[in-house]
């Protein structure tokens, strides 16, 4: 028995459970991932492009394998090279991130946590809750990271931000999904328009309207999915305004309709220059959530922002029926 225990032991090790490369041979992947060709990799590092070049041959020896294709001066990912690359645009953030948070917490300093939306860019809420955060928790400073709502989640896998709001659940290896609220999509049309005195709209409504849309990608859980496409219906004319904000002035002026979250037109609703529908008699829901790194540990300061948006609006909530506002 000890022995088989002892061969078994054996295979793991030949099997690869050891680290063939080191720290500068991720950091050098991730450094050509992101800048695109050696010279500019090895001016980043602070090497030359000759040493540059003899790590990587080094990282490729110790492999096994190579990690690029060389086609004259160009490189091209390797097909093995392709997950080694993601792996490192992944762990070097967070081993960054780990050095930041530890020095941050060895000086008692406040820790920078970077914030986005992934749509809609409605932030009428963030100054309120940043009182709250102030007055509870002021060792967390919140960045906000616009950018974030383009591509989020791979801007929060590789570090770019560390919470993004997001409408829908989003099932995707590495994400973390905390729950906030429940929203609705409605219809936003102008105050008077002639759909605002109905109960609620079905998607024949949407024939003779000229519709404004925040993209022209299909979300899945979202409007087109759940109530356009089933129907058939194609709205008269459909134009793409990227700007949640000049939607909703559009809409009041009069240039057309829209689907979007009651909360992102929640303030615009209450200026009462325009009407929000529910879509069906039953209409649709919209869960919201703040969504972390997997990796991150459960008392990181990216963890503990989510868990305090989750209870601020827990509590509003309580306090405001049926959507919290600011």
């Amino acid at each position: 028995m000890n022995t088989v225990h002892v061969l078994m032991a054996d295979v793991r090790v030949n099997c690869g459970c050891f680290m063939r490369l080191d720290i500068r041979h991720w950091e050098m992947l991730k450094a050509i991932a992101d800048l695109g060709t050696l010279k500019n990799a090895a001016s980043a590092l602070g090497i030359t492009q000759s040493a540059l070049s003899h790590r990587l041959a080094e990282a490729e020896r110790r492999l096994g394998s190579p990690l690029f294709d060389r086609e004259g001066r160009q490189l091209r990912l390797a097909k093995a090279g392709i997950a080694m690359t993601q792996t490192a645009l992944q762990v070097i953030p967070a081993l960054q991130r780990a050095e930041h948070d530890f020095m941050q917490a060895s000086t008692n300093a406040a820790s920078v946590v970077r914030f986005g939306v992934a749509a809609y860019s409605c932030y009428h809420w963030l100054p309120v809750f940043m009182k709250h955060l102030d007055a509870t928790t002021p060792a967390i400073q919140l960045e906000l990271v616009a950018s974030a709502t383009q591509n989020p989640i791979m801007n929060l896998l590789e570090g770019a931000v560390d919470v993004v709001m997001a409408p829908g659940l989003s099932e995707t290896p590495g994400i973390k999904s905390i729950p906030l609220f429940q929203d609705e999509l409605v219809l936003v049309v102008p105050a008077h328009h002639h759909l605002a005195s109905k109960a609620y709209i079905v998607a024949e409504d949407l024939l003779s309207e000229d519709y404004l849309t925040y993209s022209k990608t299909a979300q899945p859980g979202f409007e087109y999915e759940r109530f356009i496409r089933p129907s058939g219906v194609v709205p008269h004319l459909v134009t793409v305004v990227e700007v949640t904000d000049a939607i909703i002035e559009l809409i009041s002026s009069g240039f057309g309709v829209s689907i979007l979250s009651r909360w992102a037109v929640g303030s615009a609703l209450k200026g009462g220059k325009i009407a929000a529908l529910p879509l069906g008699k039953q209409g649709l829901s919209l869960d919201w959530y703040a969504l972390v790194r997997a990796s991150d540990a459960t008392q990181s300061h990216s963890a503990k922002l989510a868990q305090l948006m989750a209870a601020w609006y827990a509590q509003k909530i309580g306090t405001t029926n049926p959507l919290p506002h600011d």
